[in-house]
């Protein structure tokens, strides 16, 4: 099989030469999923000279179909041989495969935004959704509870996340304390979705998600729990030969912003995640974060770079801390004064939807759609010689809010 590309304004037209069958229908998927992969939203096919099509190769044409359409995109063929039409028009797909994409690509426009920014990193779309909007934030117990030991049902606080909450610390999904008190563990909350990763010895993360009246109820240890509308939201998406960091996102969203300490929730393809976990619960035994006792409690998860994930996350940052929201803050780069405190929960890679999105209906797409494989404490390893580095992202989506601070310890 041979295959050719070329690049038409926001249309990827690709010309198939050969036979589409089962040993050469994943050939085609790979460079598919690498056009994918690497931003093109809208696909059109050549299939002149493609002298057979079989049921695989239907497959894989019909996958990056849906997927495309999930994302707001176009995947269309154009053209092809008699035999490839009079197959896909005895399989029903001829009027769902072939046009000229030109009213798809129309329908998928989105409202423009209301800024771009170009960086050395790459691009970033600013849309304001509500200037005066402000976030409520309250700080759940201390960090320090997990040093101290002594955990009882009193310390744990139960917390019900809605669609305009975010949420992020040390908690559990479950009936009650006594039947949390083994399984505390990392957990992140956002757009009407709690995930969390129980120290139980199974690690299998498990979720709650918003229906109807159904809210999501989680047991909380500490954590920061931020309520609100966000201010603006962002888009971004990296150039080829680079890609953001976890900390140039939160620079830009702070400078962005115009505020020194501000929410944000974010879902955006990676291609590395640096984080970690707890082994145990907090509840059953007492947490040593001094070396080298720590790496009994706690586990390092960075993923392989080139393995692109999904990332949920949701985190707290600032670049001049108020005294009480300091604790639940860490250094972001050893480089910069910026804070911030970032758990996210991972899927399998799925492109994201482009344009300017809703948190609760983008939240609920991933985590009603994947399977939910680890939910980690995001970190920047900047250890010699065996540091990991910080988390990677090709592109996704941001929504910002700006905190106001109150005595009370809300902010």
């Amino acid at each position: 099989m041979q295959i050719s590309e070329q690049q038409r304004g926001d249309v990827l037209e690709l010309s198939i030469k050969g036979r589409l069958d089962n040993y050469w229908s994943e050939f085609l998927a790979q460079r598919l999923n690498t056009a994918v992969n690497d931003g093109a939203l809208h696909l059109r096919l050549d299939l002149s000279d493609v002298n057979f099509l079989s049921s695989a190769g239907i497959g894989i044409l019909m996958r990056v179909y849906r997927q495309l359409r999930a994302i707001h995109g176009t995947f269309v063929i154009d053209k092809a041989s008699e035999r490839v039409r009079s197959t896909l028009k005895l399989v029903a797909l001829e009027p769902i495969l072939f046009g000229d994409g030109k009213q798809a690509i129309a329908a998928s426009a989105t409202t423009a935004p209301n800024n771009t920014i170009e960086t050395e990193c790459g691009t970033v779309e600013v849309y304001n959704l509500s200037p005066t909007a402000r976030m409520e934030c309250r700080l759940i117990n201390s960090p320090g509870v997990v040093k101290r030991g002594n955990i009882s049902a009193e310390t744990c606080q139960t917390r019900q996340l809605s669609d305009s909450h975010l949420a992020l610390g040390i908690g559990a999904l479950g009936a009650d304390y006594d039947d949390c008190r083994c399984r505390f563990g990392e957990f992140v909350a956002l757009g009407g979705c709690c995930a969390h990763l129980p120290t139980d010895g199974a690690s299998v993360p498990d979720y709650l998600v918003s229906a109807e009246e159904f809210v999501p109820e989680i047991h909380v240890l500490y954590g920061i729990e931020c309520h609100g509308m966000p201010t603006q939201f962002l888009r971004f998406d990296s150039r080829r030969d680079v890609r953001w960091t976890l900390f140039e996102i939160v620079r830009q969203s702070l400078n962005i912003s115009g505020s020194t300490t501000i929410a944000i929730a974010m879902i955006a393809e990676a291609s590395r995640v640096v984080g970690a976990a707890l082994r145990s619960s907090p509840a059953a035994v007492p947490t040593e974060l001094d070396f080298p006792k720590i790496r009994e409690c706690i586990s390092f998860a960075p993923e392989i770079t080139g393995t692109r994930s999904t990332v949920a996350a949701a985190g707290i940052v600032s670049s001049d801390a108020w005294p009480e929201v300091l604790p639940f803050l860490r250094p972001l780069d050893p480089d910069s004064a910026i804070r911030g405190h970032f758990h996210a929960a991972l899927f399998p890679y799925r492109p994201i939807q482009r344009g300017l999105l809703e948190l609760p209906a983008t939240a609920h797409n991933a985590f009603q759609s994947q399977v939910v494989t680890s939910v980690l404490h995001l970190l920047n390893d900047q250890r010699p010689i065996n540091g990991a580095g910080d988390t990677t992202l090709v592109r996704g989506a941001c929504w910002i809010g700006r905190l106001n601070f109150h005595p009370d310890g809300n902010i």
